[in-house]
């Protein structure tokens, strides 16, 4: 079971963002997507969402082109979270998480309730659930937007099947507790039937916990494997154009610019 891409393309104004790119997002595996500023990141996880339509190439979910998928059946399996959250009106936290829930029209059914309540302790926001999320700071409104994310793949024990969740750049504006916190609920999720894609701007981050990491530079795949393989510093230091170290400290990947 895979969410996959093939050969994929996008370009816009006569310039590719993303060219020829080869990418496999398993379930039980967290990936990360690193690399530079305006390597395509983004821009990759939203056409793997099916939120972006490529110009070339093809995007599959478990086998079946994404572009047969309803938006309602593909919200069952696979959940987005982005980086902006441009939320204007004036609702509460609580409210915010129940627009995650797809099971059911309203939202207020036992087991939408259980989901809220159960994730926003996991992910720390229940004390946030009364408050406006308009009143709330940059690094609490990324915490609910990523437990909102969650809500919208839970189910119940019993039941089983696929899910992919995305998520571009979750530990921005967090707190570093909250920023391992984050991460280590990603690394639970995957022994739950989900593959996890991330995108990442913290190296060292990506190194301990990745499964599996894709370096991205100018729109490609400049290198993917295990984090040994890819978290090297010739490799880095020729993509990021800058001198990067690597050490190995205990088993761990320690990543240091000079």
């Amino acid at each position: 079971m895979t969410l996959s891409a093939d050969e994929l393309m996008v370009s816009r104004r006569g310039q590719n963002i993303i060219d020829g790119v080869d990418i496999s997002l398993e379930l039980g595996n967290l990936s990360a997507v690193i690399g530079p500023n305006g390597a395509g990141k983004s821009t990759l996880l939203s056409a793997l969402a099916g939120d972006l339509e490529p110009t070339k190439g093809s995007i599959t979910v478990d086998g079946k082109p994404i572009e047969h998928f309803s938006p309602s059946n593909l919200a069952k399996v696979r959940s987005v979270m982005y980086q902006s959250n441009n939320i204007v009106f004036d609702f509460l936290v609580e409210e915010i998480l129940i627009m995650g829930w797809i099971r059911d029209t309203f939202g207020r059914s036992p087991f939408a309730i259980k989901a809220v309540s159960e994730l926003a302790e996991i992910c720390g926001v229940s004390e946030l659930l009364g408050r406006s999320f308009l009143t709330l700071s940059g690094g609490e409104k990324q915490r609910v937007q990523f437990c909102r994310a969650l809500v919208q793949l839970w189910r119940p024990d019993q039941e089983f099947g696929p899910r992919y969740l995305l998520l571009d750049e979750p530990t921005s504006n967090l707190d570093v507790s909250y920023e391992l916190g984050v991460l280590e609920i990603l690394k639970d999720m995957t022994e739950k039937e989900t593959g996890v894609l991330v995108v990442l701007h913290d190296l060292n981050l990506a190194s301990y916990f990745s499964d599996r990491i894709y370096l991205m530079n100018k729109g490609r795949v400049f290198a993917c494997g295990e984090p040994s393989e890819v978290i090297r510093s010739d490799t880095l230091s020729d993509v990021y154009g800058t001198p990067i170290s690597v050490e190995d400290r205990n088993g761990k990947l320690h990543v240091y610019t000079h």
